[in-house]
């Protein structure tokens, strides 16, 4: 618990740190064609998310984790990635191919993994598998940074989704105190929330992409681990971050459709379509309800019934991808603002100053 606390208060204060010097090493961000925000506001401050995380899970390597120890180092490299595309926005020629290293080296590290069975005949296992869940990867850290794009959205996903999975975790098994796992997952949770302090609506700083990229890496790395030891099980992996799965995808997808190169700059997901009629602050709380409310119960039950993990997923997924659509994700055209005399009205409100 010591670790979990002192993890939180390194990122919060390492946060502030970032705040403060943004300037000077050329961290703030002007509004893009991306933007959900009308202020240069300071970006990559998810290093300070990343760095107490790689010292956590060096610490949790003595408790008989070795496996901790290259998990850190990778982690370290997919945030460095992330720091060097905030500072220089790093061409996706160069990102992809070391993103795909980074995730081929943790499949490799975490395997050999339960066979995935989707029916009672067919089921997945060996390099087949292990190719799966690295595709699955190198889409996970894309579609967190694809999300990654109003106040607080990330940050609460994230704690919402390690909180989940260890309290399913502790539910289903029992014995999850005494996995350094566990404790890895709660670490990450709190450093999240210590960033969280400050990218809470109205924003003070961005996670940018050091933050996305080493957040992504270390959850999909614990999903991974946790899966190699059937501590959880594939479907409950799969509907924790539905929410954020669902929106990314189907807006890709539907883009995809209609002929678009998907690396084009857009604002259409579902949670940019709702922000700009609501604000950041609602929507952030409308996909944390969804998470809480919809995903974590739904993969708890996946977790305790293992036999329905894939009905379950398809449920989850199932009104998802219904919601994004009717929100607007990847449609078209963007949806319109609404009046600014309404805007002001809940910027007074709310403290929601644009972003």
């Amino acid at each position: 618990m010591l670790l979990v606390v002192a993890t939180g208060l390194a990122a919060w204060l390492g946060t502030r740190l970032v705040e403060r010097h943004a300037a000077r090493i050329g961290l703030v961000q002007p509004p893009n064609a991306r933007s959900s925000h009308i202020t240069p506001t300071p970006r990559g401050g998810g290093v300070a998310i990343a760095v107490p995380c790689v010292a956590a899970a060096l610490l949790l390597a003595g408790w008989n984790a070795p496996q901790l120890v290259p998990v850190a180092a990778l982690g370290a490299g997919a945030a460095a990635l992330g720091f060097a595309d905030d500072l220089h926005d790093l061409s996706p020629a160069l990102r992809f191919p070391v993103q795909i290293g980074l995730f081929a080296l943790l499949v490799w590290l975490a395997s050999p993994f339960p066979p995935l069975s989707l029916a009672a005949q067919w089921s997945l296992s060996g390099p087949v598998l292990a190719l799966l869940l690295l595709l699955v990867g190198v889409w996970w850290v894309n579609l967190f940074n694809f999300m990654d794009g109003i106040d607080g959205i990330a940050a609460s996903q994230a704690i919402l989704v390690l909180l989940g999975a260890a309290g399913i975790w502790w539910l289903a098994k029992g014995d999850a105190p005494q996995s350094p796992l566990f404790w890895l997952a709660l670490a990450i949770a709190a450093a999240s929330g210590g960033f969280l302090q400050r990218n809470w609506p109205p924003a003070r700083i961005f996670m940018g992409d050091a933050g996305s990229n080493g957040l992504a890496f270390f959850v999909f790395a614990l999903a991974l681990l946790t899966l190699q030891t059937g501590a959880l099980p594939y479907g409950s992996w799969l509907i924790l971050p539905a929410a954020t799965v669902t929106d990314a995808t189907v807006t890709l997808l539907r883009r995809l459709g209609r002929g678009e190169r998907p690396w084009h700059a857009h604002r259409r997901h579902a949670y940019q379509q709702l922000q700009r009629r609501w604000g950041h602050r609602r929507v952030t709380l409308l996909f944390a309800l969804v998470t809480g409310c919809w995903a974590i119960p739904l993969a708890g039950a996946a977790a305790l019934a293992p036999a329905w993990q894939w009905p379950l997923a398809l449920l989850a997924y199932g009104l998802l991808v219904v919601l994004v659509i009717a929100a607007g994700g990847g449609s078209a055209t963007e949806t319109a603002a609404r009046p600014a005399s309404d805007q002001n009205r809940d910027r007074r409100r709310f403290g929601d100053h644009g972003k």
